[in-house]
């Protein structure tokens, strides 16, 4: 009977006018009344059913775990220096008797090493000491007669070097000069005589200029008292030692021929 009279509504519905079947229309849209032909909720699959799955459902992307990487931390090479100047990593057990042990023998070499290091300097200063004044030469050991008949010896003008007394290291090279000249025949030595009283004596020698400028280095160190260091020296020393050897060969060449 319901279903009879559903259909003759809506065939009058249809018949209406535009507007009225509008506004009925309107009507089952918004859920007064269903369609024909729309079918009831389904027993099978119902509505709370249908709502409580689609709540389940989740369509956000679940976010990843940022994975993160554990750094490596580098071993610097100085880490177990700087380790050593902690203080806190200074444990010493003195309550151990092999740590109390390994300590005295530690302390007692240190101060064995220290008294024979202090030890040899004061034997170096009392050494040096007793062979400045075994080398020092008096200006009375100096015998200018007996030097230039036999000769100054290697050893007397080394100990005048070695302790520094260079003005007289030069005088002894000036006396052995004089014995080069005297047994040459180029001068003849008295001790009265001046150095430019031996200039004269090589007026008409081929070594007159060069008597001349150790003559007045001569005198400038000896007699001027002028300091004279070890490079100075060294340079007079040369100058003399040429000029001993120029006269040793002018004399033997004069001894061959002869």
């Amino acid at each position: 009977m319901h279903q009879i009279l559903r259909h003759f509504l809506l065939r009058i519905i249809l018949r209406s006018v535009p507007q009225v079947r509008l506004l009925v229309l309107a009507g089952v849209g918004l859920g007064f009344h269903p369609l024909v032909g729309q079918q009831a909720a389904s027993p099978v699959f119902p509505a709370d059913r249908h709502k409580e799955l689609m709540d389940d459902l989740s369509f956000v992307k679940e976010k990843e775990e940022e994975e993160i990487e554990e750094e490596v931390e580098e071993e610097d090479p100085f880490d177990w220096f700087d380790s050593l100047g902690s203080y806190e990593n200074w444990k010493i057990d003195l309550s151990d008797g092999t740590t109390l042990l390994i300590l005295a023998i530690l302390i007692a070499g240190l101060g064995y090493l220290i008294y024979r290091m202090l030890g040899d300097v004061d034997m170096r200063k009392r050494t040096k000491g007793k062979e400045d004044d075994q080398d020092e030469i008096n200006i009375s050991e100096i015998e200018e007669e007996q030097l230039v008949a036999e000769g100054v010896s290697l050893t007397l003008l080394q100990r005048a070097e070695n302790a520094g007394q260079f003005d007289i290291a030069v005088r002894l090279l000036y006396i052995q000069l004089l014995k080069e000249l005297q047994d040459g025949g180029l001068i003849r030595y008295r001790r009265d005589f001046s150095n430019r009283d031996y200039q004269n004596q090589l007026r008409r020698s081929d070594f007159l200029q060069d008597f001349r400028e150790v003559t007045a280095d001569y005198e400038r160190y000896w007699y001027g008292k002028y300091p004279i260091e070890r490079l100075s020296y060294r340079l007079v020393h040369r100058k003399f030692t040429t000029l001993n050897a120029a006269i040793q060969a002018a004399t033997a060449k004069s001894a061959s021929h002869e």
